[in-house]
């Protein structure tokens, strides 16, 4: 089976089963991640979109019009909230795109079951997690929830890029308050999912799932 990927980036064509390393395209060639479900848990069906979304994350995150979006965005943000924000004190937005392409590079695509995993998915929490670094190799690894597989391409990206962001230092609260989402890793994973799928972004923005300052901002939609 060949999967092929259309988006404002160029097309991207993957072989069913994974044959080795996912990078990305043109200037972007030389990031790659290092597997997808390496431990074989997922059905080839399962595991398609999952590879499918590994170079588009990587060339939304290294294109030009990603890096204009995130300055934007941020030079647009309330000056007083971000006095108040320690996890938008210090931010970088021309740093912060080269920090998660080196996060993706050599980053392994897992998926996590068991019971804590299924009632997170009943109940619409956790999409994904952080994953761990192994000790003794030093490989990276992050960690979708393997019972919400089940979503569109820039859903699939915007969870990569979140957790990637995480493997590059940024962080944001616990909880699920409104100005968590609008904290690094969000704003960089709605940001990559607004560019992977340009058509589904006006919904999305309008929904409680993203960041309020993408309506509050007429500039940053």
């Amino acid at each position: 089976m060949v999967v092929s990927v259309g988006w404002l980036f160029g097309a991207v064509h993957l072989a069913g089963a994974q044959a080795g390393p996912l990078c990305g395209t043109g200037r972007n060639a030389d990031v790659c991640f290092a597997s997808v479900d390496r431990s074989g848990k997922l059905s080839p069906e399962q595991r398609a979109p999952l590879v499918a979304a590994a170079p588009v994350a990587i060339d939304v995150v290294g294109s030009r019009r990603f890096a204009k979006e995130l300055a934007a965005f941020h030079a647009a943000l309330p000056a007083a909230w971000v006095k108040r924000n320690r996890y938008w004190r210090g931010f970088d937005p021309d740093a912060a795109p080269g920090a998660i392409l080196a996060a993706f590079a050599g980053l392994h695509i897992d998926t996590r079951g068991g019971a804590r995993a299924r009632v997170a998915a009943r109940f619409g929490d956790n999409l994904a997690y952080e994953g761990s670094t192994d000790r003794r190799t030093g490989e990276r690894f992050i960690a979708l929830n393997r019972y919400r597989l089940d979503r569109p391409l820039g859903g699939l990206v915007a969870t990569y890029v979140h957790e990637a962001a995480h493997k590059a230092g940024y962080s944001h609260r616990a909880g699920q308050s409104p100005d968590q989402k609008c904290e690094p890793p969000y704003v960089m994973a709605q940001l990559a999912r607004k560019l992977a799928e340009p058509d589904s972004w006006p919904a999305f923005a309008a929904s409680r799932n993203a960041c309020r300052f993408w309506r509050e901002m007429p500039g940053a939609r």
